[in-house]
């Protein structure tokens, strides 16, 4: 019986391969999505020139003096520099002068990202030939724009706002209260100000994982990013869908409302993994490993829903966690800097002996980089361990000698269904 399973981790940090190593005698279940092919670059540039919704980019941007294009942080797994020389291309052709072409990393409230990091997003020659600047939501170089029907205020980055062209670049992946990311989900709030970014994390309802249309009549989050993007003029959209190797398997160019759906559903198939009702109910330990999502300290819980499907089983989340930051400045209400200083004059407590094993209803977490004090502060009610291979040993001692073992491989993008 195989009890090694294999699966990829860290994001960004070098996208490699986890040995998982059990007891002779334990049954271990890969649970894989669906999953989809890698596209070539010519499906890539048939993507552009097959929009949807929409006219060409080339045709849309003839004649416009400047552009912007707003790109995801490390945080979202979106590998937009294979994309961007493509993008490029189409406002060559439009004529938009290189020298009002930017790039604004639409971090929302989380950290700037270093320009080591713009080179990972973007590409190092687009960095290194490229204006790219990191989104700030505490700066006041922001345009008004007045507020939405449901009182939402409108304050957007002003490189922008003031673009006369501006497209969104990310990825679509389930998210816990808008369905799905992508679409103009990078202005609002990936480019938005403080007061635009409280009144929709605070006031209208959210839309649940995976879910693509609106359930209700009433304006929800997803709507509301869409009625600012309306009112700002956003051209278009580029939005990638990944498979479980990190690659793009589907690319969704178009109108931001037309387009994202279109990928939000071939998003659906790709990520949709099937559980037997034998699997759910029989596994005695369950683990998801949290990858592609798995880059910084603050994106653990888009993974952790899928325990939800599993009855009474023990459970471990495999998070590296790799750059270690856990800053959300919106809820932390603090900008980063202050963060930084915070940190710097933080004193931790003092190193806990090896953790034990909790309750059965506890999550145990594996990390190298999540820092204790960050962890027990996010997660009180869970254990954080530091050596895979200890708790797995650990756990020996509590289950039956022929376990059942569920893995999900990319719980972070993964959308379970019955089988």
């Amino acid at each position: 019986m195989n009890n090694v399973a294999t699966v990829r981790s860290g994001a960004w940090h070098g996208d490699n391969e986890v040995m998982l190593t059990f007891p002779t005698g334990w049954e271990v279940e890969m649970l894989n999505p669906k999953d989809a092919p890698t596209l070539s670059d010519a499906q890539i540039e048939q993507a552009f020139a097959e929009p949807i919704g929409t006219k060409r980019i080339s045709e849309l941007a003839k004649g416009k003096k400047s552009a912007t294009i707003i790109v995801d942080d490390l945080s979202r797994p979106t590998p937009a520099f294979k994309v961007i020389p493509f993008l490029l291309r189409e406002f060559f052709a439009a004529g938009v002068p290189k020298s009002e072409i930017r790039f604004v990393v639409g971090v929302g409230a989380h950290r700037p990202i270093s320009a080591e990091e713009m080179a990972k997003k973007v590409g190092a020659d687009i960095a290194a030939e490229y204006e790219v600047t990191n989104h700030n939501f505490l700066s006041n170089d922001l345009r008004a724009l007045g507020h939405l029907k449901n009182g939402t205020p409108v304050y957007i980055n002003r490189t922008v706002a003031d673009a006369d062209f501006k497209i969104c670049l990310g990825g679509i992946y389930p998210h816990s209260s808008v369905g799905f990311t992508g679409g103009a989900k990078l202005i609002v709030p990936g480019t938005a100000g403080f007061s635009t970014m409280y009144y929709f994390h605070t006031f209208p309802q959210g839309r649940g994982p995976a879910v693509i249309e609106g359930q209700s009549d009433e304006p929800d989050r997803r709507d509301t990013i869409e009625m600012a993007a309306a009112v700002l003029g956003l051209d278009a959209i580029a939005n990638v869908v990944l498979n479980s190797r990190r690659e793009i398997c589907g690319l969704f160019v178009g109108d931001f409302i037309k387009a994202h759906r279109k990928g939000a559903h071939f998003a659906m198939d790709t990520y949709r993994t099937e559980i037997s009702e034998k699997t759910r109910t029989e596994s005695d330990l369950v683990i998801i490993n949290c990858y592609p999502l798995d880059a910084d300290a603050i994106q653990l819980d888009k993974a952790l829903a899928a325990f939800s499907y599993f009855e009474d089983a023990w459970t471990i989340a495999l998070y590296p966690a790799t750059d270690g930051t856990c800053f959300h400045g919106l809820f932390d209400r603090l900008d980063y800097q202050k963060y930084l200083q915070q940190k710097v004059e933080h004193v931790p407590t003092k190193p806990s002996p090896p953790p034990k094993l909790g309750k059965r209803s506890q999550l145990h977490v594996w990390s190298e980089h999540f820092e204790r004090d960050d962890f027990y502060k996010e997660y009180p009610s869970s254990l954080l361990f530091r050596d895979l291979n200890q708790l797995i040993r650990l756990l020996t001692e509590e289950l039956p000698t022929r376990a059942k073992v569920a893995i999900l491989p990319v719980a972070g993008i993964q959308v379970l269904t019955p089988h």
